[in-house]
């Protein structure tokens, strides 16, 4: 009896062993298309089979020979990641990537962000990721264990791969920036954080402007990233914050100042009413007749 149960446990115990890596998620490289021509350009997308678990964070590099490929964009559109701490970017032959999703994700072909590469010349190559790193979103962040399928890539004289293409004209979806401070960020000074998604082309980048008016000038965009230092300390100013996305599609936010000084008000209203006097006499001192 005993002989039988030491040998059941062995048997178990094999087969846990083998059944593990099947529980591990994992990450793959997919190709549209089979094969793929000189001068040809092809999408590559990277893609998470979480194995019934939920994840909320990943990270990583993907690595490719600039010899053989020539990144044209990066495309994170559809992506799952919900907020990006380093946004998928070209760094020579290597993108690095790091994000995380609220609530986590569960599912099997969840779309990390897509590469659209084109080709120089025909022989192999690979495309490879390293330094991945997976979170359960378990309140703990465990790290999670990770299968990794990279793409080996034959450049024949023609092919069938593709890019798909992208026809954009939604707007990035609204959103709400925050006006907050803490010790640990810009030395306890009010900043500014928003974010938000473009299921079409992706977010490209925000632009901000602070003002007392009520309205943005043409000129006075500058280029930012949350957090954001505000320059008016004393919150007496509009904020405007526009979203564009890689279609040019742009969404405009603004924020009211949250202090405003009675003084201001004041100013506010006398250039209202020398406006209107102004416009009443435009108006009505053209009709004055003269004798």
């Amino acid at each position: 009896m005993k002989s039988k149960l030491k040998n059941y446990a062995i048997v178990v115990a094999i087969l846990l062993f083998f059944a593990a890596p099947a529980l591990a998620s994992e990450l793959k490289l997919n190709i549209n298309g089979e094969t793929i021509g000189i001068d040809q350009q092809f999408e590559i997308r990277l893609l998470l089979d979480t194995q019934n678990k939920t994840i909320n964070a990943v990270e990583g590099k993907v690595k490719f020979s600039s010899d053989f490929l020539e990144l044209k964009e990066i495309r994170d559109g559809n992506s799952i990641i919900n907020f990006w701490i380093e946004k998928p970017s070209n760094s020579g032959n290597e993108i690095k990537f790091s994000g995380i999703i609220p609530g986590g994700y569960n599912g099997q072909n969840g779309l990390i962000f897509s590469l659209i590469f084109e080709s120089k010349k025909d022989g192999k190559t690979k495309i490879a990721m390293e330094s991945i790193n997976i979170l359960l979103n378990d309140g703990e962040g465990t790290e999670d264990a990770v299968a990794v399928k990279n793409l080996e890539l034959k450049i024949e004289k023609t092919g069938n791969a593709s890019a798909s293409a992208i026809f954009d004209r939604d707007l990035p979806e609204d959103f709400k920036p925050l006006i907050g401070r803490d010790k640990n960020i810009f030395n306890g000074k009010w900043f500014l954080s928003f974010i938000t998604q473009d299921k079409g082309s992706g977010i490209d980048y925000y632009q901000i402007q602070e003002r007392w008016f009520w309205q943005p000038s043409n000129d006075g965009w500058e280029k930012a990233e949350s957090p954001y230092l505000l320059k008016d300390q004393w919150l007496w100013s509009y904020i405007y914050v526009k979203a564009l996305d890689r279609a040019g599609n742009a969404r405009l936010v603004v924020l009211p100042p949250s202090n405003m000084p009675l003084y201001r008000i004041f100013i506010i209203f006398g250039i209202m009413i020398v406006g209107v006097l102004l416009l009443a006499r435009r108006i009505y001192g053209g009709n004055v007749k003269t004798h």
